[in-house]
């Protein structure tokens, strides 16, 4: 196989079958195959029949001589490999370690050398034939080293972008690790804390458990006693009262009186004890005394208010302090895009396909009719709705100097040109306006004048559904704090008033 010395194309690829040399004004039958436009020539003048001219590759017989004309693409394949010093079109390699020679058109079958600009495709020689006539063609060498320095103008670029980065999630894990061991000698010490708690609040109840049932125990004992004396005189009663029945029974008279003294002394020595008897009868005549604990179990209520005061200020879950959030720090926690609702938009208000801007338009929007959809005012609502939760966005009002951007309820009027309609104007909607370069807040018919230096480019706004507020940023700094209920669904809401502005809500 031969080579040729300047280009190192293989010769079968870029030379004539009939005098085995490069192409000389190359030209190509309608069979696809190629030749020299001498050789070609010559080799139908040696037919014998002179009116038939054939293929001298495929033997493929043309009834008529065909028309060719010079294939150009080829033509100029060839003078571009004679011009190339060096190149070795065999060893071209396109992506590193894959050898051109070992990669082959599927169509034809031979080795890839060439590459089409107009197509942006890889092709062998036999392609220049077909579709790829009288396109821009070179080696592959050659865009090889065009596109390599198209990539190597981008490494200063993309390196840069790397380095951004690796410097972002560096401070970020550098962030993570400081929050961890803030946070690990807290939860340390009040886990300890915990445990001491536990232990007090046990002690405390078993000391006031073990006095109710010391006064118990003491009380007990003592009516105890007063029922044993009770009983002993209950016993000498029963006794005198048998004897003195006996003797009442006795109806002899001398054996009545032989015993009558007996008898008496009996009864006296037992009438102070029968006193006693019927004292002790009067004082359980009286209402029964019950031990008093409600002075235990005030404490113990005392204990338990105390717990749930303490409670009621750690009960919400430890967040991080709106004060040492910036509004870097509001994209990574709460960050999100908000989508404009087409269905509320104003048919002056146009709508992006990627329903992120609101441009104000002159002529109408086709828009179809819908309940939810301003007729007035050129307002539109997001999609979103937010009850519960934190959610931070932001807006691009480059392209507007008379906007009204916020929140509303669901709930705020869409039909006429009440105030029940207009951003900032009821009690429903909540919302900052430009205004002749000035800025105010707006809510419920009631404004207030901004200082805000500069005209910001972007807006930001924390919606904190929890503690009630919709804060306002520009330039990194706290334009206003709206304060409302926002536990009832609320939607992000925009209002655009100048012919051909427009307002954006960016994407993170």
């Amino acid at each position: 196989m031969a080579f040729s010395s300047m280009t190192g194309v293989c010769a079968d690829e870029l030379q004539c079958i009939v005098c085995l040399e490069l192409y000389e004004e190359p030209i190509t039958l309608p069979c696809g195959h190629s030749f020299c436009k001498v050789c070609i020539e010559q080799h139908w003048e040696s037919r014998q029949e002179a009116t038939v001219c054939d293929c001298p590759n495929c033997r493929k017989v043309f009834p008529i001589k065909p028309e060719c004309q010079k294939n150009v693409a080829l033509a100029k394949l060839v003078e571009q490999m004679k011009l190339v010093p060096g190149v070795n079109v065999e060893k071209t390699k396109l992506v590193p370690g894959v050898n051109v020679e070992e990669r082959r058109c599927t169509e034809h079958g031979k080795p890839i050398l060439l590459y089409c600009k107009d197509d942006e495709s890889l092709m062998c020689v036999m392609c220049l034939v077909g579709q790829h006539t009288n396109h821009k063609v070179v080696p592959v060498e050659l865009v090889h080293d065009e596109f390599k320095g198209v990539l190597n103008a981008k490494c200063p670029e993309l390196s840069k972008s790397t380095q951004h980065l690796e410097s972002q999630l560096h401070q970020l894990k550098r962030e993570v690790e400081q929050t961890q061991d803030s946070g690990k000698g807290t939860v340390d010490r009040m886990e300890e804390k915990r445990l001491a708690l536990y232990q007090y609040v046990d002690k405390s109840v078993d000391l006031m458990k073990s006095g109710v049932i010391k006064r118990q125990n003491e009380r007990i004992f003592l009516l105890q006693k007063q029922m044993d004396k009770v009983k002993e005189q209950l016993n000498s009663l029963q006794e005198t009262n048998s004897t003195l029945k006996a003797a009442l029974q006795d109806l002899e008279t001398i054996s009545f009186l032989q015993g009558y003294k007996d008898v008496i002394k009996s009864f006296f020595f037992f009438m102070p004890r029968l006193e006693s008897v019927s004292h002790f009868k009067s004082l359980k005549m009286a209402q029964p005394t019950v031990l008093d604990f409600s002075k235990e179990e005030k404490n113990l209520g005392s204990l338990i208010e105390l717990h749930e005061n303490f409670l009621k200020n750690i009960r919400k879950p430890v967040e991080l302090q709106m004060s040492e959030l910036d509004q870097s720090s509001l994209r990574r926690l709460y960050g999100r895009t908000p989508s404009l609702d087409p269905n509320t938009a104003h048919p002056w208000i146009k709508i992006s396909r990627d329903l992120r801007t609101a441009t104000r338009t002159e002529p109408h929007n086709p828009y179809p009719e819908h309940s939810d959809r301003f007729d007035f005012y050129p307002q539109v609502l997001s999609s979103d709705c937010f009850s519960s939760g934190r959610h931070y966005w932001e807006v691009d009002v480059r392209s507007s100097s008379l906007w009204g951007i916020g929140i509303c309820l669901n709930s705020m009027g869409r039909k006429g040109e009440g105030k029940e309609c207009r951003l900032g104007g009821n009690p429903k909607s909540w919302c900052l306006r430009k205004y002749e370069n000035k800025y105010y807040t707006c809510h419920n018919c009631q404004g207030t004048l901004l200082s805000v230096p500069g005209n910001p480019e972007r807006l930001g706004f924390l919606l904190d559904c929890a503690e009630g507020e919709f804060t306002c940023f520009g330039d990194s700094r706290v334009l206003h704090v709206f304060r409302g209920n926002f536990l009832v669904p609320v939607k992000p809401a925009i209002a655009v008033y100048n012919v051909g502005d427009s307002v954006r809500f960016c994407s993170f």
